[in-house]
């Protein structure tokens, strides 16, 4: 919704096929995206299961901009929350992935369980009788920020919002076929690495929803025969609109027998 502050945006006479250079640039709709999208009544990819298979390994992402821990906790099951201090709001932790006992704030050392649950507080009870916590204080009131977790196959995913719908309506039946069909079983992670893109986050989105780029940019498809002319493929977009799967389907020897390419986008 348009703030009073936020002049129209004016979309060209072709409609959605085209796009104002304003919606990539403009600082007023990404801080609404942020809020409406990122942090919003949906659903966003954190992790695989598998890179945290023992309890106490932890790794370090986010949601749109807001820094999230995921653990494994004792209990063994997967838990997420806000990478920031109740306290300060400093960053908790500082590492990409590791393993540890504990999440403790290098700032004022406020210890947090691998659940978020706060555990201590340093000086609480002050020193010498002096200073400390108020006898009101209750650390189960200021545990780290949790998010709602769930699980298709190996992908967890992570919300702020109460108001999001269970993951498995989110995703659908058809985007939800596409991923079992390349995710039915466990994966092992043989490494990982990132790369950070200075760019609005919608033109990656637009980019790989642009599939006839890929064998003129990406000559390695052509060039092992990856994608060829006459390769089958297409779009497959999710009931809600809100996901797509592309997919590239080349023909072998036997009639009954494929081989598939295929990418996921939420």
């Amino acid at each position: 919704m348009r703030t009073p502050m936020q002049p129209e945006v004016k979309w060209p006479a072709e409609g959605n096929a085209r796009v104002p250079y304003r919606m990539f640039s403009d600082p007023d709709i990404y801080r609404a995206e942020l809020s409406r999208i990122f942090l919003g009544p949906t659903w966003q990819y954190l992790a695989l299961a598998g890179e945290l298979p023992q309890p106490g390994d932890y790794l370090t992402t986010f949601l749109g901009e807001t820094p999230v821990i995921v653990t494994r906790g004792n209990d063994g099951e997967i838990h997420a929350m806000v990478n920031r201090c109740a306290h300060r709001g400093n960053l908790v932790c500082l590492k990409r992935r590791g393993h540890a006992d504990n999440l403790t704030c290098v700032y004022h050392a406020w210890r947090y369980d691998l659940e978020g649950n706060l555990d201590s507080v340093a000086f609480r009870r002050g020193v010498a009788g002096k200073g400390g916590m108020p006898a009101s204080f209750r650390l189960e009131e200021h545990g780290l920020k949790k998010l709602r977790l769930d699980q298709f196959g190996d992908l967890v995913f992570g919300t702020l919002s109460p108001e999001a719908p269970p993951l498995a309506s989110y995703i659908g039946n058809l985007i939800g076929s596409r991923i079992h069909r390349v995710l039915h079983g466990t994966p092992k992670i043989l490494g990982t690495t990132s790369q950070i893109l200075h760019n609005n986050w919608k033109l990656y989105f637009e980019n790989v929803r642009d599939t006839y780029h890929a064998t003129l940019l990406h000559t390695f498809f052509t060039t092992f025969r990856i994608s060829r002319l006459t390769s089958e493929g297409g779009v497959d977009i999710a009931e809600s609109g809100a996901h797509h799967a592309s997919y590239t389907r080349n023909k072998v020897d036997r009639v009954d027998q494929a081989t598939y390419r295929q990418t996921v986008q939420f």
